[in-house]
């Protein structure tokens, strides 16, 4: 079973895990295809179709009306007479309501007329590289996607044709397999193949449509597009597998020169395509466990198609690399921004890597700590990012960050310190890897005296500056908000992920060296000093708290609550209870919760829908879910107001449906504000239940 939308001219993304390549499909009249090395849905066609009899053929409207490559009369005489021949068949599209799609965990489902197709994209945990055989890795970790056809042709009388084609392929298959596979390839790159049966035949042609539906024509190899063919005959229906794959051979990156991790597990494309395809029903297998486990969730319909969009996007951005050291590199690339490793997304996409590949977190947090880690005056902080699109940055340093700003672009020192340490806490409570807990314990004492000195008044709230930004000022990743979220210092939403820092740092030191050592006293200070400043800063009479503690400011954010998700997976429950250590602090959370959560201030009052600030319109969605969860599951706030979840789902599917899963959006509309084709929303796992 599936979920069925009611809306479905959208892109949607379909990820081939760690292979930073994708099937892009969905936006209705605009181009679809594979993409790699970007996740930029293509502006090529993608045709899926059939011709029933002698009735004119119908394809699913994927198709931007574009030609790739030179054509016929390219090499013709523009003088020369032209020869008689019979017009092809006319080709229509489907019209918007002759089309159903729905969504499922693996992928999703287009049906129309006498055709139906599903893309299969997710298939669950991935091994450990290292900790496992090559065998099982060339089935988890293969570089590959499905396109299931059905063709039901039960109640015709005459056979009928299907089709399967894109543009920009340049060779088939069947040259380089000996027919073993039927299909065809850009390059070496990508392409899609199937196993030859009865009545399946290669098109290409300068219009492969044409060719397709109109008798047998021979394989015209200077053309740029290609398909396969399918007669189904009188009475019958048919089912066919496509696998579609992709293959980086040599050199992928530079600054640390890598190579794509599946190149040392893969001969060439053709293997990747041949391998997919004798282990599809397995691979198809293990999808179909995963959906059954979404359909059973307790949880609505918009939270299911929520959860299965942001997988797709998220697998869309992710690479595995194999250095030249011989160590695996696991990098998620920033969704149309390209920026590698963006520690700001870690941490949030550490609830999703937990749970289906707990081996990247630790190889996350290593790479960090030996790249990206670095010394300004203060101690110990991190980079933002490791680079930008394949190219990584120098050591120490980042693609996005400079000097003498205090906005977009400017440092974020305090934060990414305080996101590298609660990804270690999630990291080591979630696995109980205390031989990685302990083997950095040092790097983790650092990091705890690095945001105590970045508090000069001992309060618990950072208010210095790294000196990286030579007179600027740093921000947190609500980059382009306004102040109430977007600056760092004196911040209330970072006042309380602090705590939670140095909340999970006082459970993780009593467990690696016992409650009375100077670290786990230290980070219980701490948290004790902020937990009173954030107390004390609230505004009794309206309940709120001031998103800033500067300037007057009066601005009501949503993520003053987002802090709080983190002890509840890092062993520090109690710190949560409101009759706990901190109950007061949680008590003045939760007022504070219930006197922005209103119309106007942050429920847009145009759409309804989660709006993080009073005074922005930038409304980022894996925060809108992240702190739906605490609202719901921590503070026990659920209500009409926590569940907003028909206007999330439609910002994604009407006001951002050119971008695939989009991050930020504008609360009143859901149109595309920045962060397009994200990975971050797979915060959403945090509703499907353990």
């Amino acid at each position: 079973m599936s979920v069925r939308v009611p809306e479905i001219d959208y892109y949607s993304l379909h990820g081939m895990w760690g292979a930073y390549a994708s099937l892009a499909l969905g936006r209705l009249g605009r181009g679809a295809g594979v993409v790699v090395g970007n996740v930029r849905p293509p502006e090529r066609a993608l045709y899926v179709g059939y011709r029933a009899g002698r009735a004119d053929p119908r394809l699913l409207p994927f198709s931007p009306n574009v030609e790739i490559g030179p054509g016929a009369a390219s090499y013709a005489d523009p003088a020369a007479p032209a020869r008689p021949s019979l017009p092809p068949p006319s080709v229509s599209y489907f019209a918007l309501e002759e089309i159903e799609r729905s969504v499922s965990f693996s992928g999703e489902t287009w049906r129309a007329g006498l055709l139906s197709m599903t893309v299969t994209s997710f298939f669950g945990a991935v091994p450990d590289p290292a900790a496992s055989d090559p065998a099982l890795l060339r089935s988890r970790i293969r570089p590959a996607i499905f396109v299931t056809l059905a063709f039901d042709n039960s109640k015709g009388i005459e056979p009928l044709v299907g089709f399967f084609g894109m543009q920009g392929v340049r060779r088939p298959l069947s040259d380089t397999t000996h027919g073993a596979l039927l299909g065809f390839a850009h390059g070496t790159d990508w392409g899609f193949a199937a196993l030859p049966e009865e009545g399946m035949q290669e098109v290409m042609d300068w219009r492969s449509v044409d060719a397709a539906f109109d008798g047998d024509r021979p394989l015209r190899r200077l053309s740029s597009e290609g398909g396969l063919r399918f007669r189904v005959g009188a009475g019958e229906r048919c089912e066919y597998v496509i696998a579609i794959g992709a293959f980086r051979d040599g050199v992928a990156t530079s600054g640390l020169r890598a190579h794509a991790y599946q190149s040392s597990l893969f001969r060439d494309l053709e293997d990747v395509l041949d391998s997919a395809l004798e282990e599809a029903g397995a691979a198809l297998g293990r999808a179909a466990e995963l959906d059954a486990g979404l359909d059973a969730a307790p949880i609505s319909d918009d939270r299911k198609f929520l959860i299965a969009h942001a997988a797709h996007s998220y697998c869309a951005s992710t690479e595995l690399l194999l250095a030249e050291s011989g160590e695996a590199v696991f990098v998620v690339n920033e969704g149309e921004y390209q920026m590698m490793n963006t520690l700001d997304l870690t941490v949030d996409q550490a609830f999703w890597e937990l749970r289906y590949s707990p081996w990247t977190v630790r190889n996350e947090l290593d790479f960090f700590l030996s790249r990206s880690s670095y010394s300004d005056s203060l101690g110990i902080a991190f980079a933002h990012d490791q680079g930008v699109a394949d190219c990584f940055s120098q050591p120490g340093s980042s693609a996005y960050e400079l000097p003498r700003l205090s906005e977009c672009f400017s440092y974020m020192s305090y934060e990414e310190t305080v996101n590298w340490v609660l990804t270690a806490c999630l990291y080591v409570s979630e696995t109980d890897d205390m031989k990685w807990a302990r083997a950095n314990a040092s790097p983790l004492a650092s990091c705890l005296a690095s945001l105590r000195a970045r508090d000069r008044n001992d309060d618990g709230v950072m208010d210095a500056d790294s000196d990286r930004c030579a007179g600027g000022a740093e921000i947190t990743t609500y980059d382009s908000l306004d102040v109430s979220l977007g600056q760092a210092r004196n911040n209330l939403y970072l006042a309380v992920k602090a705590w939670a820092a140095f909340v999970c740092l006082d459970a993780l030191f009593t467990r690696i060296s016992g409650a009375g050592s100077s670290e786990a006293a230290s980070a219980r200070e701490a948290a004790g000093l902020a937990a009173d400043t954030v107390r004390g800063r609230a505004n009794e009479s309206e309940g709120y708290i001031p998103a800033v503690f500067e300037s007057d400011n009066r601005s009501r954010i949503i993520p003053a609550i987002e802090g709080l998700v983190y002890p509840r997976f890092c062993g520090a429950e109690d710190a949560l209870r409101g009759d706990g250590p901190y109950g007061s602090f949680i008590l003045a959370l939760k007022r504070h919760l219930d006197a922005v959560l209103v119309d106007g201030a942050c429920l847009d009052a145009v759409s309804g829908g989660w709006k993080l600030s009073s005074t922005s319109r930038n409304t980022w969605m894996s925060k809108i879910f992240l702190n739906q969860y605490v609202a719901e599951e921590i503070l026990g706030m659920r209500s009409e107001r926590t569940e907003r979840d028909a206007v999330h789902a439609r910002w994604q599917r009407i006001g951002s449906a050119d971008w695939a899963a989009t991050d930020q959006v504008d609360s009143s509309t859901g149109a595309d504000l920045g962060s397009r084709l994200y990975p971050r929303l797979v915060t959403a796992v945090l509703w499907l239940p353990r």
